[in-house]
This record gives structure tokens, C-alpha cells and sequence, in this order.
């Protein structure tokens, strides 16, 4: 009995921590929306002409948010990415950072 109630116990706190842990380690993501003004595939960069006028590239990490590129989304259009600053660089992480705003992209 008493062990059961010492791993619960243990069990509790472990996932106390990782709950903590992984909300110090979330990281803040800045969004933006703007224009497709070009992209290289080979280098994994997209320039996106924000709605002020200026130009912003970004690294696109995510091999299915690439996929996008030449597939449903072209120079000119729309898209909002969410993206954080690593290494001197604007990266998109994950597929759902790099969205088209028409319909299916």
C-alpha cells in the first residue's frame, strides 16, 4: 500500500515538472502576414513582402510546409507564417506556421 502510494506520489510530481518544463521551453512565436515575392525549394527560403511593404525571409525547416511551395502556393500569394528568430535567422518549424490564406493551402 505504501508503495503504490509513493509512485503515485513520484508519478505526479514527474509530470508537475515536465508540464513546467515544457512551458518554459515554448517558444514565442511572431506572426505576420504578407505576399509570396519569391522562393528558392533547394535552400529552403521563402521572401515574403509583408503588408507594411517590407521584405522578410524565412528558413522554412518543415519538409510539408516546403512541399507547399510550387504546389498550392505561388509568387503573389497571400500567406501568414508564424516563425521565430534562431541564429540570426526567421525559421518556420512546423507545417502549421506557413499557411496560405485561400482556400485548401
Amino acid at each position: 500500500m505504501r508503495i503504490a502510494k509513493a509512485v503515485s506520489v513520484i508519478l505526479i510530481a514527474m509530470l508537475c515538472v515536465s508540464l513546467i518544463g515544457g512551458v518554459v521551453l515554448a517558444e514565442d512565436k511572431i506572426s505576420v502576414k504578407g505576399k509570396i515575392k519569391d522562393y528558392d525549394i533547394d535552400n529552403k527560403t521563402v521572401v515574403v513582402t509583408l503588408d507594411d511593404g517590407k521584405e522578410m525571409t524565412f528558413v522554412i525547416e518543415n519538409d510539408n510546409a516546403l512541399k507547399k511551395l510550387d504546389d498550392r502556393l505561388f509568387k503573389g500569394d497571400e500567406v501568414k507564417i508564424r516563425y521565430i528568430v534562431e541564429d540570426g535567422k526567421n525559421k518556420v518549424k512546423l507545417n502549421s506556421d506557413f499557411k496560405g490564406t485561400k482556400p485548401g493551402c
